[in-house]
């Protein structure tokens, strides 16, 4: 039974005690009433809404029938009618659990936040069973985010971890036998970034940003964050990175809009061979668009589209520019755990400007190449403060020139896999630890791209608003 349920059995004692010696009960088992219920528990608010409302007039003011008729007003749309409803069952029984609830749910859909937050940190005080908590805290926690929208201040966050990585340069075991299949060169040993290494390593990072509200639902915002990682016994292939951003924002109701600059600089000195010796360095500048709508308190959709140019300081022939074009889903589920799933997916057009010889019959090509790819995530609470959480990513790589990253295969084309999961606990009201494992493979048709790796890593985050 889920939390919701709970609440409306909670409801309907409160209702039948209040009742039971005045003969009110007779009047509210009428048969539309039993028809709406039979409706509600098949998922036809709509139809069980426009039954009550045909004797709304005769049976208004009688707890059970107001709040049934206050569930399929909420549920089909009629936030309105639903908040009335729901304040009727209260002002006779000011202890009915399932109609706090629900008009707490129906003052977010009515984007009175103010009234929402407050009545659900009433019910969060009132000490609800787990699995209401957690769609409590959820409700909150999205309050919280919106009230950067229309409040000016400070958002951050700080996070410390440590973890072990299998493969640091992402290559395959037998670097010469792939060597051999990609180039047709034989008996060529791995040195320097071809080398498979692993390695314990510690990271941080720190990030904030600062929100300020104009008029008529548009903010500003300007941030950053800049994070670290040191591998153990192999510091040539420590990380710094960073990014500054800065835009506008619209909240509109439902829809929120989200213009962005950005610049993100990457710092890893590899092992390459070379003098002056090539890096891993590489220098990310970019526009985006971000639109969410919210089909109701439980769902939202998002459309994304950015432009992004790729530069590599120390090797040209990488750069690229990027067409990127994105649709997601997030849905919360009511019932034990509270599920969250989010899905990703996205297309892009990488384009790169400079051609290099290819090493075929003097043929040139260029790195230029498309990406499809998808993500789902999906977490359970298994109590207020413990969720654990896995996900799947996929990303399909196809070459756009022959012969780009081999001589002997003329179509580079690569598959790349991850799977993960773990366990987060919020141990404090605005910090959470993690523990999670990811595994990733490459699967690629010019075997010296295959490779797969491992990583586990325990951090704590805490936020900052």
């Amino acid at each position: 039974m889920n939390w919701r349920a709970r609440y409306r059995g909670m409801a309907l004692v409160a209702v039948l005690s209040a009742f039971s010696s005045s003969g009110a009960w007779a009047q509210a088992s009428d048969s539309a009433v039993e028809n709406a219920r039979r409706l509600l528990a098949a998922g036809n608010a709509k139809q069980a809404y426009q039954e009550l409302s045909a004797v709304q007039d005769k049976m208004s003011g009688m707890p059970e029938f107001d709040y049934l008729l206050g569930v399929a007003a909420l549920d089909s749309g009629h936030i309105d009618d639903a908040i009335i409803a729901f304040e009727r069952v209260l002002a006779v029984v000011p202890g009915h659990a399932g109609a706090q609830m629900d008009l707490a749910r129906a003052y977010y859909a009515a984007g009175s936040f103010d009234l929402a937050e407050a009545a659900f940190l009433k019910l969060q005080a009132s000490n609800p069973p787990p699995a209401a908590q957690i769609a409590i805290n959820r409700y909150l926690e999205t309050l919280r985010a919106r009230r950067l929208l229309i409040q000016a201040g400070w958002s951050g966050f700080g996070e410390l971890a440590i973890g072990y990585d299998s493969n640091i340069t992402g290559v395959p075991g037998n670097f010469g036998a792939a060597a051999a299949q990609s180039f047709n060169i034989i008996g060529i040993t791995a040195t320097g970034n071809a080398i498979k290494r692993d390695a314990p390593y510690t990271q941080g990072a720190i990030g904030g940003e600062y929100h300020h509200p104009l008029s008529r639902g548009w903010s500003y915002f300007v941030g950053g964050e800049a994070r670290g990682r040191y591998y153990f016994g192999e510091t040539d292939f420590n990380i710094a990175s960073g990014e500054v951003h800065g835009g506008a924002a619209l909240n509109a109701g439902d829809d929120q809009y989200r213009f962005t600059g950005a610049y993100a600089p990457y710092n890893q000195k590899g092992d390459a061979p070379g003098d002056p010796q090539p890096t891993n360095d590489r220098r990310i500048g970019g526009a985006s668009f971000d639109w969410r709508h919210s089909l109701d308190p439980r769902t939202q959709l998002g459309l994304g589209l950015q432009y992004n140019d790729v530069r590599f300081p120390t090797d040209s022939v990488e750069n690229f520019q990027q067409i990127y074009v994105a649709a997601s889903y997030l849905k919360t589920f009511e019932g034990k755990g509270s599920p969250l799933m989010y899905l990703t997916a996205f297309l892009t057009d990488d384009h790169a400007k400079q051609q290099f010889d290819n090493g075929v019959n003097g043929q040139t090509a260029s790195k230029s190449k498309n990406l499809l790819g998808g993500r789902s995530f999906f977490a359970y609470a298994m109590s207020p403060k413990l969720q654990a959480y896995g996900s799947l990513s996929l990303i399909y790589r196809k070459d756009k020139d022959d012969y780009a990253r081999s001589t002997v295969i003329q179509s580079g084309h690569d598959l790349w896999a991850e799977i993960g999961g773990g366990l987060a606990w919020q141990f404090r009201e605005k910090c959470a630890l993690r523990v999670q494992y990811f595994y990733s493979n490459n699967n690629s048709n010019i075997d010296i791209y295959d490779y797969n790796r491992s990583e586990v890593s325990s951090a704590v985050r805490c936020d900052l608003n």
